[in-house]
C-alpha cells in the first residue's frame, strides 16, 4: 500500500495531536468536528485498551472512514512506530471480503494511527450479549457460520504469511448483510514484532498456550486455538476460564497452558457431539494435535454448518462504526468473568501485582461540593464525592404539558414557545377550524368527541417529541437538609463480588458476562439493600441507597448542571451500545460524579409514587414498588429527560438495565 506523502501536514497539526494525546490520557474525547489534514473527525466512537476511535470523512475521497489513534504506551519507541507503519502497510494489501480493509497509517506526536473502512453492524461479542439479553442465544448453525466465515478471512491472511495473534469475539465484526470480518490484524502483528521487550500479545481469555509464555511463538495453529475459544464463547456466552477462580490475567494464562476447556454441555445442552469434537481439536494444548490449517477447520465444520443458510436476525439494524467494539473495552487484568470486553494489550509474561492496601477510616463532613474521599475495602477502591446541604428545583426544567390540557391550551403553548414547525402549526389550526365548523353544524354527532380525542392525542404526541418539553411534572423546590457522600460511579461488578461473593443474585449477574469495572446490574432492590448492609459492616459507617431527592440533587450538582450538560454526561441509546459502558466512561458533572443521567438505571430508597394522580401503579402490584431514576444505555431520551426520568420496579425484580449507587449520609 502506498501512503502518499507520509504526513505532509504534520507541522500544522502538531498542537492538535498533542491535544489528542492529552485527551486520551484525561479520558476526554475531542470536540467534534475537527479537521486534521485530509481527514475531518466527525464523531468520537469510543475508547478501548488499544486507543480511541473516531468516525471521519476522507475529504479527498469523499467517503466515511474510521480512524483509530493507538495509545502510544503500547508502542514505546521510534523503532516500534516504524514497524507499526510497515505492518499496517503490509496488511493493507490483504483484500478479502472477510477482513476489514485498512487504507492508511502514520503517526503524529509519537502516537500512531490507522485508517480503516467504516462498517455498519456490530462485533460478535456485542451481538452475542444482545441475543442472550433477549433470551435468544445463537443457534449452533449461526455460531458455526460465524466461525466458518472468520476462518476464511484468517485462512487468506495465513496464506499471505500473516498471523493474527489476537483472535477473539471483539475482533470479529458482523455487517448488516451478515458478512463476518476480521479486525485488527495489522495492529496485533505490529505489537507482536516489537522485540525490544519480552512481551505477550493477545487477550488471556482466548490466548493459546504457546503465546502464554516468554517466547510468545505463534503460527497459524495459534489462531485456530483462539478461534476455538471464540466458538466456545459464542455457544455458551461465557469465556472458557472465567469467574472468580480466574480473576487475573496470570490465572487465565496458566489455565490456558494446563487445563482443557470445560465441556460445552456444562453450559449448554443439545450441542452436537461433532461440534464438541471439532472444538476439542481446535483447542488442543499441543499445537501439533490441532488442525494444521484454517482450511481443515472449515472442512471439519461443514457437515453441521452448511445444511441450511445462515439466518442470523439482527434485532433492528444497529448502525455502528467499525471498531466501536473497542469503545468500552477493559484490561484483561481487570476482569472477573470477562467475556470479550477485555482490551487487546501487551502484558508482561510474569506479573506480580502489588495488593492495594485497605483504607478504612471515618467519613468526615465535607468542606466543599465535590470534595473527593477515597476508601479501600478488600483491595477495592471506592471514590466518594461530597454533596453539601442545599436547595434545588427538582423536576424537569422544560416546558410543562400534560394530557389533561385542552387542545387550545396545547396550541397556545406550542405557538408561544415555537415548539412545532410552522407548517405543522398551520395543519393543526386547520384541523381545529374544521372540527369547530363540524361542531356548529352537527352539535349532537357522536363522531365529534372521537375526532376531538384523536386531534388532542395527535397534538399531544407531536409536542412530547420536542426536546424542550416536559411531560413529567412542574419543578418543585426541594431542600436537602444534610450533606452526604455519594459514590462517584454506579456500584461495579468488582465492588459487588468483593462484598457479595455468595449472593443468590450472582447467577443472574454472571449470565451477563460483563467486565468487572462495568456497573453491576440485574440486581433487585432487596439485593442492593443487602449490599449496603454488608458494605456498612466493612466501612464501619451507615451505607444507604440514595433517596430520589438526593439522587436528582447529586445528578444536577445542586442545580449547576443544565439538561444539555446532563445529556452529554449520559450513556444512552445514542451511543449505540448493546451493553453498558464501563464506569466513568464519559465526563463527570461539576461535582465529579459520573454516569448518573444514564448508563444503567439506579434503584433509589423511596417507595414509588406516581406524579400523575390518575395513576396508582401500587394498587396493581402485590409487592412494594421502589423508585428507579436515570436513563439507560438502551433508552432514547430527550435532552430534557435525563435528570428527571422516573421508573419503578417491584422490590424483588431484576432487570438488565437496572443497577444502583450508594451514599454515606452525614446527619
Amino acid at each position: 500500500m502506498d501512503i502518499p506523502d507520509a504526513l505532509p501536514f504534520q507541522t500544522e497539526v502538531s498542537s492538535l495531536m498533542q491535544k489528542l494525546h492529552q485527551a486520551a490520557d484525561n479520558d476526554a474525547p475531542l470536540q467534534m468536528p475537527l479537521t486534521i489534514g485530509q481527514y475531518c473527525l466527525i464523531r468520537f466512537l469510543g475508547r478501548g485498551g488499544m486507543g480511541d476511535v473516531y468516525e471521519a470523512e476522507n475529504l479527498a475521497l469523499k467517503r466515511r472512514e474510521a480512524i483509530k489513534f493507538v495509545r502510544s504506551r503500547l508502542i514505546l519507541n521510534p523503532q516500534a512506530l516504524t514497524r507499526f507503519q510497515t505492518e499496517i502497510e503490509s496488511t493493507a494489501k490483504l483484500q478479502s471480503s472477510n477482513i476489514v480493509s485498512v487504507y492508511n497509517a502514520g503517526q503524529f506526536e509519537g502516537r500512531p494511527y490507522m485508517v480503516m473502512e467504516y462498517l455498519d453492524g456490530n462485533s460478535v461479542h456485542q451481538y452475542v450479549r444482545h441475543r442472550i439479553e433477549l433470551g435468544q442465544p445463537l443457534s449452533v448453525d449461526e455460531a458455526v457460520e460465524i466461525i466458518a466465515q472468520a476462518a476464511r478471512g484468517l485462512m487468506y491472511a495465513h496464506e499471505k504469511g500473516f498471523i493474527h495473534r489476537d483472535v477473539k469475539p471483539g475482533n470479529l465484526w458482523i455487517t448488516p448483510d451478515k458478512t463476518v470480518k476480521v479486525l485488527d490484524l495489522g495492529l496485533a502483528i505490529a505489537m507482536a514484532r516489537d522485540a525490544d521487550g519480552v512481551q505477550i500479545v493477545g487477550t488471556p481469555d482466548f490466548m493459546p498456550p504457546e503465546q502464554c509464555s516468554q517466547s510468545g511463538i505463534a503460527d497459524p495453529r495459534s489462531d485456530i486455538y483462539s478461534l476455538g475459544c471464540t466458538l466456545f464463547y459464542i455457544l455458551t456466552g461465557v469465556v472458557p476460564f472465567g469467574g472468580k477462580d480466574y480473576s487475573s490475567s496470570e490465572k487465565k494464562m496458566e489455565a490456558q497452558r494446563t487445563l482443557s476447556l470445560p465441556p460445552l454441555s456444562q453450559f449448554r445442552k443439545g450441542v452436537p457431539a461433532h461440534i464438541q469434537n471439532v472444538l476439542n481439536r481446535m483447542t488442543a494444548k499441543d499445537a501439533a494435535k490441532r488442525y494444521s490449517s484454517m482450511a481443515e477447520v472449515i472442512e471439519a465444520l461443514k457437515p453441521n454448518s452448511f445444511r441450511k443458510p445462515f439466518t442470523m436476525a439482527l434485532a433492528g439494524t444497529i448502525v455502528l462504526a467499525a471498531l466501536a467494539a473497542w469503545a468500552f473495552n477493559s484490561k484483561p487484568t481487570d476482569l472477573v468473568n470477562s467475556g470479550d470486553n477485555s482490551a487487546n494489550v501487551s502484558v508482561p509474561a510474569v506479573k506480580t501485582e502489588t495488593p492495594v492496601q485497605d483504607v478504612i477510616a471515618d467519613f468526615p463532613i465535607g468542606k466543599q461540593a465535590g470534595e473527593k474521599l477515597v476508601r479501600v475495602v478488600d483491595g477495592v477502591e471506592y471514590v466518594f464525592r461530597w454533596c453539601p446541604p442545599g436547595s434545588f428545583l427538582m423536576g424537569n426544567d422544560g416546558i410543562v404539558i400534560s394530557k389533561d390540557m385542552t387542545i387550545e391550551q396545547l396550541m397556545d403553548i406550542a405557538k408561544r414557545n415555537r415548539l412545532l414547525p410552522d407548517d405543522t402549526i398551520a395543519d393543526f389550526e386547520n384541523r381545529i377550524k374544521n372540527l369547530q365548523e363540524k361542531s356548529i353544524n352537527n352539535p349532537n354527532s357522536p363522531t365529534l368527541s372521537i375526532d376531538q380525542e384523536t386531534l388532542h392525542y395527535n397534538l399531544y404526541f407531536e409536542l412530547t417529541w420536542n426536546p424542550k418539553v416536559n411531560t413529567n411534572s412542574p419543578p418543585q423546590k426541594i431542600t436537602i437538609p444534610h450533606g452526604f457522600w455519594t459514590l462517584d460511579c454506579e456500584v461495579t461488578q468488582k465492588m459487588w463480588f468483593a462484598v457479595m461473593p455468595n449472593s443468590p443474585a450472582n447467577n443472574a449477574i454472571h449470565i451477563l458476562n460483563s467486565p468487572e469495572n462495568s456497573p453491576v446490574r440485574n440486581v433487585s432492590w432487596l439485593d442492593a439493600q443487602e449490599f449496603c448492609k454488608q458494605l456498612a459492616k466493612k466501612l464501619k459507617v451507615n451505607v444507604e441507597l440514595l433517596s430520589e431527592e438526593q439522587w436528582e440533587y447529586a445528578c444536577r450538582a445542586g442545580g449547576a448542571e443544565s439538561s444539555e450538560t446532563c445529556a452529554q454526561q449520559a450513556v444512552s441509546f445514542e451511543d449505540f451500545l448493546t451493553v453498558p459502558a464501563l464506569a466513568r466512561s464519559k465526563s463527570p458533572n461539576s461535582w465529579g460524579i459520573y454516569d448518573m443521567p444514564g448508563n444503567v438505571k439506579e434503584w433509589c430508597s423511596n417507595e414509588y409514587k406516581s406524579l400523575d394522580k390518575s395513576k396508582t401503579p401500587a394498587e396493581n402490584s402485590q409487592k412494594p414498588l421502589k423508585t428507579i431514576r436515570g436513563g439507560s444505555y438502551l433508552e432514547q431520551l430527550k435532552i430534557s429527560d435525563f435528570c428527571s426520568v422516573r421508573d419503578y420496579r417491584a422490590i424483588d425484580s431484576r432487570d438488565v438495565k437496572v443497577g444502583f449507587r450508594i451514599c454515606v449520609p452525614k446527619k
